[in-house]
């Protein structure tokens, strides 16, 4: 069974990604991710207190930037995502490919 929910980690990659490719507002980022106001501002504030995101004032409005250190967090976010939890492929995990002939 699949759920729609999404866990904290996958809340916070996606509002990085988000924000690595343009600079985002609060109510941008709330409509994008379908996240409650609370949710979201304690989603930033995670953010912003670990330095993964930086608020940046303009005209008077805050936006959120991914930083440098969010990046990286985000690549081994993803590349661990990838190593371990595959899910393109559909291997079964007892097939031992050293057994197989070519």
């Amino acid at each position: 069974m699949s759920s729609s929910r999404r866990n904290k980690f996958e809340i916070w990659a996606e509002v990085l990604e988000f924000c690595l490719r343009a600079k985002r507002t609060q109510t941008w980022l709330l409509r994008e991710t379908r996240l409650k106001t609370s949710a979201i501002k304690e989603t930033l504030q995670f953010l912003l207190s670990r330095n993964l995101i930086e608020e940046l004032n303009e005209d008077n409005i805050a936006k959120y930037h991914t930083s440098a250190r969010g990046e990286e967090v985000l690549k081994r976010f993803y590349t661990l995502v990838n190593d371990y939890f595959d899910l393109n492929q559909s291997k079964d995990p007892h097939d031992n490919d050293s057994d197989r002939l070519v």
